[in-house]
């Protein structure tokens, strides 16, 4: 599922951010998991994301739900 469709779906989240994994700094690595995006719904939890470029918020596809009801809603 991507990024689009989990807003279209939840409505606008909270908060967002990103992040780069470890496989940022792996030379030659191409592959998609080198950045992180993730949704957060306060009251409800998080949406990460794998792919896509850092910043861009429409690629990469959903990879992790954290349900929480503890959310804060900003990182």
């Amino acid at each position: 599922m991507g990024f689009r469709q989990v807003i279209d779906i939840l409505g606008q989240p909270t908060d967002r951010g990103a992040y780069i994994t470890g496989k940022a700094f792996i030379p030659f690595y191409f592959g998609g998991d080198r950045t992180r995006s993730e949704l957060l719904y306060k009251g409800q939890g998080r949406l990460i994301f794998a792919g896509g470029s850092f910043g861009d918020f429409s690629g990469g596809g959903l990879v992790w739900i954290i349900s929480s009801t503890d959310e804060s809603g900003y990182r």
